[in-house]
This record gives C-alpha cells, structure tokens and sequence, in this order.
C-alpha cells in the first residue's frame, strides 16, 4: 500500500489570535486551568469561544434562519477529493470570481472540495491586515461554484466573503470603510451593496464553507488531495472549529 502523507491546514487555537472585529464587545478566546498537574496530578482546561474561531466550518443555519445545523451537514460533505488552488497572486480586496476558477490548476471538477491558496495565513499574527485586506469571494464567484457542484470550499482569509461584502460596510466595520474611501475615493457600500453572498449561496447550496485555513496549505498548493474536515456533532449548531487534513497517496 503507497505511504499517505497527511498536512495539517488549520490554523492554531490560543488566546491572542485573530478574532472578527464586529462593532462592540466580542467574545475572546479564554483558556482556564481547573485541575493543574502541580496540585492534581493532572491537567483540565475550561475553554471559552465562539464556535466561528480560528479553523472553522460554518453551517447553514449560520446565516439562514431554516437553515441546517453544523451536525445535519453529511458526513460524506466532510471527506472527498479536493483541489488546493493557488490564487497567491491576488492582492489585497482583490474579488476571487468565475474567471479565476475556469483557469484554476488543477481543473476543478464537480464533486471537488475547493480549497483557496491566497497567502494570507502567513498574515495570520498581523491581525489589521489579516482580517480587513484578504482577497476573497463575492457573488459571481460563489454562483460559479454552485454551478460547478462542488462539495465544500474553503479559503486562507478570514471569511468567505471579501472583507468588503458586509454592507453596510459604514455601520459594520467602520474602520474599514473609511480606508476603503480613503485609498479608492469611491463608496463600498455603492460597489459591493450585499451582505456575505457567497455565505448564502454557499450554504444555501449546503457547501460547507471553511474560514482561516492555513497549516501546511503552502505544500500541496497546486495539487490534487483527499480532503477531510469533520465538525463537532453539536445539534443544530451554526458552525465548529475543525481540524483541516489534506492526504497524499488516496485513490483519487
């Protein structure tokens, strides 16, 4: 049997990495001893987060109300052949759409998990620049998958829509609204009027989508893998941190 080789393409889980900067207070991430090895003779953590925190998949119910929980998504959505395509050449707020995935290598086929290379893990501890400049997707790209078929998506940046697609950009992330206007002279809220398209056609389309993959994604850019992201079995959840794998060596 040929050797697999396994990558890890999820980011780490600790207190101090980036988290999304919605206006006002955000739940951080807080890791508490209860039991330590100096007293008890063993170690037991209590962990607090939102679920939508480092590595993650969103479930549909995440932004539709009718919408599946993270534990109705099917196991065989979690596992499958997957492409990891290299769009490093995009540049900040730059839109990832239909012509950047016709001539995507390897060709993304029906049934593929897509898994998008821009870079941007290596920002991962620059959080400004991480969360508020990724390339990203926007409504004619997301359509173009859904037709295409593809199982799941996932991209290293810190959500599946460009930072730009949360209108209205002014009230939700005003910070970034004002350096958009600032270095275009133009209105984001006139360019890119709709809320996280690629969310609800996504999964709408019950594609998982997966936020902030990073690891090892770097050495199998460009190639075709096996893909595997399980979430927790948390009923009707709106989304899990998981843990991204990509295999070598799988009949593909």
């Amino acid at each position: 049997m040929k050797k697999l080789k396994f990558y890890n393409l999820s980011q780490p889980i600790e207190m101090g990495i980036p988290i999304w900067p919605w206006v006002g207070q955000m739940q951080d991430v807080i890791i508490e001893r209860v039991l330590y090895h100096e007293r008890d003779g063993k170690q037991s953590a209590v962990f607090h987060c939102k679920m939508h925190t480092s590595t993650h998949m969103d479930a549909p119910f995440h932004v539709i109300g009718t919408g599946k929980g993270i534990d109705e998504i099917p196991l065989s959505s979690c596992f499958g052949t997957g492409v990891v395509v290299d769009m490093r050449h995009k540049k900040k707020w730059e839109i990832i759409g239909p012509d950047d995935f016709k001539k995507a290598k390897p060709k993304i086929q029906r049934g593929d998990w897509v898994i998008i290379n821009t870079g941007w893990h290596h920002k991962w501890n620059d959080h400004y620049t991480y969360i508020n400049h990724y390339p990203g997707l926007y409504k004619e790209g997301a359509e173009w998958l859904v037709e295409k078929g593809i199982k799941g998506f996932g991209i290293t940046g810190g959500a599946l829509d460009s930072p730009l697609a949360h209108a209205p950009l002014s009230k939700i992330m005003p910070w970034l609204d004002a350096e958009y206007k600032r270095e275009t002279g133009e209105d984001p809220e006139e360019k890119w009027p709709l809320y996280e398209p690629a969310h609800y056609l996504l999964l709408g389309n019950l594609i998982p989508g997966i936020e902030n993959v990073g690891g090892q994604v770097d050495k199998v850019t460009g190639k075709r893998v096996t893909i595997a992201a399980f979430p927790l079995n948390w009923i009707h959840g709106d989304g899990s941190m998981i843990r991204v794998v990509a295999i070598e060596g799988l009949p593909l």
